[in-house]
């Protein structure tokens, strides 16, 4: 038994071809043995495929003798949220994040309702990849279903930060992309005295079929419907959330998409205001995010890449917030996961608390641009070259924790393998400039044509 992928988020592949219903039973009852008996949460985003993978999750969990709770449709935040606060032994939520409509998988996560930890990880996938049989029928476990919904959001609403914001009126573009977010987001907006203007937030079996409205990530290029809805109701902001609901991108009320890397520059200046600590983010996240923490005195502590590194870092450093620059938002108070409702409400506290717009609030983080690219390598080969990488950037500050990332003055340089595609990731950022010359010499350094 060998998933397309089992990585350090999870279970993922294509639905029919790697990813079957048998596929995900066995998956299953291994992590139902791994976590041992009691109540384990399953719930799932709004792709055609999951209500028959969530029945086998759910078969997979019972015949292992736990007993199940169905929390359906919810962001996964929220399922992580219901988790921990209801006292159960685990929970899987069924989804393939931002992957498109053919693809699907598994997160996992503990009591704590946090993800496992690569430690985690690496004690369950072989259980996973060879599971034990069945209980006997006597000892299958029970199925029952709760909102976990409402909790997530009372929990959000009601939280000091976001209560003391006020509710001041403001007027909100939403694109959920008809995914797990649709009913939870427009929830929350209204818990939280907004009023949501709506666009993707269909939960009906009809436009489920037809798929994503958009591509699935809530990048700047992906918001071009909201950000014309947010011009034409002139909504004070837009958000765009992904499919599982733990991801957020911005729309000004210009009507201009902001980068993604600044949903949580926006999220920390609202939150350290109040609560200053320290931030944790990863190596590939924006600078911006030392600027930000620098104007309420405070540090910012980098981890390797991923979700689980970053809420280790945050949990290790005693962190007032956190997350990655894709926008993802973590808030301790709330959840220690990536969280797109924690972000709704701290655009909506921080635009309700300066008086000023979501452009104005913005402007500031500009100076840093960002480049992306991917190099045609595997993991040994990057590690060979990675030395002649070193040499082109004589006096950087250099962190090997995930890959290799260089620092100068002015500007940053991430090279790192992928955990999942036999391909190296560069990312590179300057100050006041394009970092093109930086993503070049890297290139040409970890491909060996240095001349």
């Amino acid at each position: 038994m060998k998933p397309a992928v089992f990585g350090f988020s999870g279970l993922r592949g294509r639905v029919g071809l790697d990813l079957t219903p048998e596929l995900i039973t066995g998956v299953t009852r291994a992590f139902g043995f791994h976590l041992g008996a009691g109540r384990v949460a399953v719930g799932r985003d709004t792709r055609v495929s999951g209500p028959s993978l969530a029945a086998a999750a759910a078969a997979g969990l019972t015949s292992a003798g736990c007993d199940v709770v169905d929390a359906g449709v919810c962001p996964t935040p929220t399922l992580l949220h219901y988790t921990r606060t209801a006292g159960l032994r685990g929970g899987i939520v069924v989804t393939a994040s931002h992957n498109p409509e053919e693809w699907n998988g598994l997160k996992f996560c503990g009591p704590d309702g946090r993800f496992l930890s690569p430690d985690e990880l690496a004690r369950f996938r072989p259980l996973a990849l060879d599971p034990p049989g069945p209980v006997g029928w006597d000892r299958s476990g029970s199925l029952t279903a709760a909102d976990a919904v409402a909790g997530h959001v009372a929990a959000i609403a009601g939280e000091e930060l976001f209560r003391a914001a006020g509710r001041g009126s403001l007027r909100i573009g939403m694109d959920a992309v008809n995914g797990a977010a649709a009913e939870a987001g427009p929830a929350l907006a209204r818990a939280l005295g907004l009023e949501p203007v709506l666009l993707n937030c269909a939960t009906d079996a009809e436009s489920l079929r037809r798929g994503f409205p958009r591509p699935p990530e809530p990048t700047p290029g992906h918001l071009a419907d909201l950000a014309v809805l947010v011009r034409r109701e002139r909504l004070d902001f837009g958000i765009g959330f992904d499919p599982d609901g733990d991801r957020a991108g911005l729309v000004d009320e210009t009507g201009t998409p902001l980068p993604e890397e600044w949903t949580l520059c926006l999220a920390c200046r609202f939150v350290l205001a109040r609560f200053p600590g320290p931030v944790v983010t990863n190596l590939s996240t924006t600078r911006a995010v030392e600027d930000v923490a620098a104007e309420f005195g405070v540090p910012v502590f980098r981890t390797p890449v991923g979700e689980v590194q970053v809420s280790a870092g945050m949990e290790r450093h005693g962190a007032a917030i956190g997350g990655e620059g894709n926008g993802g938002v973590i808030l301790p108070r709330v959840n220690f996961t990536r969280d797109g409702l924690v972000a709704l409400a701290c655009i909506a506290g921080l635009i309700r608390t300066s008086g000023r717009p979501l452009s104005q609030l913005a402007a500031g983080l500009g100076d840093w641009r960002m480049v992306k690219t991917k190099l045609d390598l595997d993991a040994d080969r990057f590690v060979r070259r990675a030395g002649a990488l070193r040499t082109l950037f004589p006096g950087a500050k250099l962190d090997e924790s995930d890959g290799l990332r260089l620092e100068g003055e002015d500007f940053w340089l991430h090279a790192r393998p992928s955990n999942t595609e036999p391909l190296v990731r560069v990312i590179a950022e300057a100050r006041d400039r394009a970092p093109d010359p930086e993503i070049e010499r890297a290139r040409r350094a970890l491909t060996g044509k240095e001349q």
